[in-house]
């Protein structure tokens, strides 16, 4: 065997992608070092020819020594069977494990192991055969995640996205925060919108002061606390020296609420002040109350992670948000110090714990706010792509991810130099020895409090690009695609909730079917929506299953995109040149000129309130509105629609210029009106009529108050 079949056979063996497309379908092959690099960051030793094969000898010796697979996906209702290579016993365990009274499934077989349907869930399979015992897993599955119909009860639905930092209100720090989204939501729930989509809410940490983006958490199993409320905390009426330090920094707080970009260095300090304050109240009372009472069992209920979290923050706090350049005794959750270090700041380590509670249970009442409004869906949360090396999660769970690789993207059209986003992936084959708990427990924490769900990059769950931090260029890594496929169908057949599976970019259309299959709605952008001559499509022509919308927190705004004011900005930071600009700014106008052809003004009038919406002439004297490219929206042949509220409100300028981090101010633009104006903004009740004529109005149940 030659070298190179070696590392080839173990790359096919290992998931490492020897070829792949790219964006004009041109074949790339993964050069050697890649393969070694990609395969190194798995915990591979193959720096040599010699290694390479010995790794290979083992694993295929491995393979043909089970009489198993290593793995099973059936589905639930359904008989099952599995091929094995016998004679055997064999005995079923359940997922929970076997309760009592129930009967035992075990038995005898020589080439296949037969089941009656079964619950669904994770169970595990242990055989026999002359006293050698081999396990597997066999994961049962719904076919699908739920439907709209299922979870709304109605065929087609709209919601609003909004980015949650910047909402606006009369009584927030100057950052949006969960009661914001609460009242956000009640605001669109009385215009007939079915859910409101955010950014993703992920722990940002403690120890990273700098980062602000929603993409980068330190952990995605964990709520950012800088959203919490603390006016709406209980203990804020009893502690009057919360009370004065908002009376005393009243003025601050008033142009930090008025300001057109977020100062988030000025509100973390005045906001944590405030909830140590409030610990301190709540730490005084604790002992025998109710409120007492009900942290200890949200402690108890999320457990371990939660207390190794918690140490996290707490160390974080002392060392900085890196675990990786922390001292040797504290790296990891099993490491020398940690015990010694917990006791010594067991106060602190609580108090993190208590930011978690109280975040969490303010996004649980923002859910109950929106769905006791009137939402059938209500919040729509988003489930970022990975997390940051040295984070919480990576310290955590160090032995399910990659080391010394990034996901990212490959060069393409747009990035000649391809994309690394700093975030660290999941190793396939750990987390499937961990039965797939990681992203079993990132799944349930995103859901505990939503109705719909969007998985960032959901090519993931099949393949991801991974670059390396030595260099080498990037390649793909296959993943168990129909085990996260069924896992994701499980969650969320447990929690009633719908799954979008964000699959924008180069994503197979092999891949996009598959996602479909296993019942995840995909995402369709009015912006990137073309045909085969490069016009935009009529969105009555869209895919029924895919939430449609006219951009996202990545591309312009509908104003900004009439006005290519991303090519300004491109343009000003030197990314696009001169001759490059003007050729870009004559493609806009005559994508404007398509858009105002396929927006019908006269349709957006239609049944809607007396409108004056401003509108946007393109050079070849056309005109469209925001009226009608959302009357356009409303009328697709999508199941859902998003409608973002920078498009409902007029603005310019996106969320996020991608490729730059400091040069744009991404994450820090806010809403136009503050939450306690959106109810009867005159804007979103066009809206609210648009998507109701258009058959996508959520009907408000009777008799049923908001919460307040």
């Amino acid at each position: 065997m030659t070298a190179a079949t070696a590392l080839d056979r173990l790359s096919e063996r290992m998931g490492v992608v020897s070829v792949h497309w790219d964006f004009d379908r041109v074949e790339r092959r993964a050069s050697p070092e890649t393969r070694r690099a990609l395969l190194a960051a798995m915990g591979c030793a193959v720096d040599n020819e010699g290694q390479v094969a010995e790794l290979l000898a083992a694993v295929e010796a491995e393979d043909a020594r089970r009489r198993t697979p290593r793995e099973v996906v059936a589905y639930a209702d359904e008989p099952i069977a599995i091929a094995v290579r016998g004679p055997l016993s064999w005995r079923l365990v359940p997922e929970n494990g076997v309760a009592e009274g129930q009967e035992k499934q075990e038995g005898r077989c020589d080439d296949e192991i037969a089941l009656p349907p079964l619950r669904c869930g994770l169970h595990s399979v242990t055989v026999e055969h002359r006293g050698e015992v081999e396990d597997f897993r066999l994961i049962v599955a719904p076919r699908r995640a739920p439907s709209v119909a299922e979870v709304a009860g109605a065929e087609k639905l709209w919601g609003v996205t909004a980015a949650l930092y910047g909402l606006r209100s009369d009584r927030n720090l100057g950052l949006g925060d969960y009661a914001d989204l609460g009242a956000a939501a009640a605001a669109f729930a009385a215009r007939g919108a079915g859910f409101l989509g955010i950014n993703p809410v992920h722990a940002l940490g403690a120890g990273d002061r700098a980062g602000i983006s929603p993409y980068s958490p330190t952990h995605r199993g964990f709520f950012n606390v800088a959203h919490i409320a603390v006016d709406t905390i209980p203990e804020f009426e009893l502690c009057g020296e919360a009370r004065r330090t908002l009376n005393e920094n009243a003025a601050a707080l008033a142009a930090l609420r008025t300001a057109e970009l977020i100062d988030y260095r000025a509100v973390e300090p005045l906001h944590t002040a405030l909830l140590e304050q409030l610990f301190a109240t709540f730490e005084n009372r604790a002992p025998g109350s109710d409120r007492g009472a009900r942290f200890e069992a949200y402690r108890a209920a999320r457990g371990a992670a939660l207390s190794e979290y918690a140490l996290f923050e707490a160390i974080g706090e002392s060392f900085g948000g890196n675990c990786t350049a922390w001292p040797a005794e504290l790296r990891t959750p099993e490491a020398p110090g940690i015990a010694s270090f917990a006791r010594w700041h067991s106060d602190r380590v609580r108090f993190h714990a208590w930011l978690q509670w109280l975040a969490e249970s303010q996004l649980g009442a923002a859910q109950a706010r929106a769905k006791a409004a009137g939402m059938a869906i209500g919040l729509y949360l988003d489930l970022a792509v990975g997390a940051r090396p040295g984070g919480a999660e990576t310290w955590a769970r160090g032995d399910a991810f990659a080391k010394g690789v990034s996901l990212g993207a490959p060069p393409d059209a747009f990035n000649a130099e391809g994309q690394n986003w700093g975030l660290a992936p999941f190793s396939p084959a750990a987390l499937s020895r961990a039965g797939y708990a990681p992203f079993i427990e990132l799944l349930r924490a995103t859901l505990r409090h939503a109705g719909m769900i969007r998985i960032d990059h959901a090519l993931g769950l099949c393949r991801s690009f991974w670059v390396p931090e030595t260099g080498e260029p990037g390649g793909y890594v296959r993943y168990p695609r129909d085990a996260l496929l069924a896992i994701v169908a499980i969650e969320a057949r447990r929690a009633g909730a719908l799954v979008v599976g964000e699959d924008l970019g180069l994503v197979p259309l092999e891949i996009r079917d598959r996602l479909a299959e296993a019942g995840l709605y995909g995402c369709t952008v009015m912006q990137f929506e073309r045909d085969g001559r490069g016009a935009l499509r009529d969105p009555r022509g869209y895919r029924a299953r895919s939430l449609a919308s006219f951009g996202t927190h990545d591309t312009p705004t509908f104003s900004g995109f009439c006005a290519a004011r991303d090519i300004d900005w491109w343009t000003r930071l030197g990314h696009i040149p001169q001759a490059e600009a003007a050729a870009a700014r004559d493609a806009r106008a005559k994508a404007r000129s398509a858009l105002a052809q396929l927006c019908d003004p006269a349709e957006a009038q239609r049944g809607a309130p007396r409108a004056g919406a401003a509108c946007v002439d393109t050079p070849e004297n056309d005109t469209v509105s925001a009226d009608s490219m959302h009357s356009a929206l409303a009328r697709a042949g999508s199941a859902l629609v998003a409608v973002q509220l920078d498009d409902a409100l007029g603005a310019v300028e996106q969320q996020n210029l991608p490729g730059t981090i400091d040069e744009h101010p991404n994450w820090r633009r806010r809403a136009a009106l503050p939450v306690e104006r959106l109810a009867d903004d005159p804007r979103l009740a066009r809206l609210g009529h648009l998507m109701s004529n258009a058959g996508r109005a959520t009907p408000r149940p009777p008799d049923k108050a908001e919460t307040t």
